[in-house]
């Protein structure tokens, strides 16, 4: 739910203009890691063996020069201190050289958004607090007065993943008195078949096509959005 809120506010706030740096972090160390004592939770990464790392799959790309077993030298961000520490590798799933951490993305924002989430959890709100973000951040509001829900999770890059239950969120939706819903395109074989009554079911595979389609219902404009 955190990594959700965070990127969905990065996605926001870039779709405004605004520059927002992501960092690869450190979110973990698992039980079997040799990292315990040498990274902590909230390490930037900056390089490994002397190369750039700039997203989680440089990471693992990086480290499949070493055999596991072997060191890596890592330089890391701690507390706004860059400092260079010898990591112990392990052998990870299929044999392949692993740290034994889970990476997670930070980012440096321009500004605090703080989102009241209550007792939700997971990360299938990305798409629409993302859009919410948006919403409270430009002038009048997206949705024109349009009860529009939705539901999918987001990444650094505002790309829109399936989740799981869409058709219990679907139904949901509907009770709860929504006439529009914005479903990841990698649910649409969920959906086909399962549409309630009154409820209009679009499309999208990512944060603009998300917003396009607010847009386009607050105009009661909606006949060239795609369906599932």
């Amino acid at each position: 739910m955190e990594g959700s809120q965070e990127e969905a506010t990065a996605v926001a706030l870039r779709a405004i203009g605004k520059d927002v740096p992501t960092h690869v972090a450190i979110a973990g160390i698992t039980e079997s890691s040799k990292a315990k004592g040498l990274l902590v939770v909230g390490d930037r990464l900056e390089s490994i063996g002397g190369e750039p790392i700039t997203t989680t799959q440089a990471v693992r790309d990086v480290l499949q020069k070493t055999k596991p077993g072997q060191s890596v030298s890592m330089t890391v961000t701690r507390k706004g201190k860059e400092q260079t520490v010898d990591v112990p590798t392990i052998a990870g799933q299929g044999g392949r050289t692993a740290l034994g951490v889970l990476l997670g993305l930070d980012h440096d924002f321009p500004a605090k958004v703080t989102i009241d989430a209550g007792a939700i959890g997971g990360p299938s709100a990305g798409l629409m607090f993302s859009l919410g973000i948006y919403d409270k951040l430009t002038p009048g509001p997206l949705a024109g007065g349009r009860q529009i829900a939705g539901t999918g999770t987001i990444d650094d890059q505002g790309d829109v993943g399936p989740i799981g239950g869409i058709r219990q969120k679907l139904a949901g939706a509907r009770s709860d008195g929504a006439e529009y819903f914005l479903a990841p395109a990698g649910n649409c074989d969920e959906v086909v078949g399962h549409v309630p009554d009154h409820l209009d079911v679009f499309k999208v595979g990512t944060f603009d096509e998300g917003r396009a389609a607010v847009e386009a219902i607050a105009k009661g404009q909606t006949g060239s959005l795609p369906r599932c």
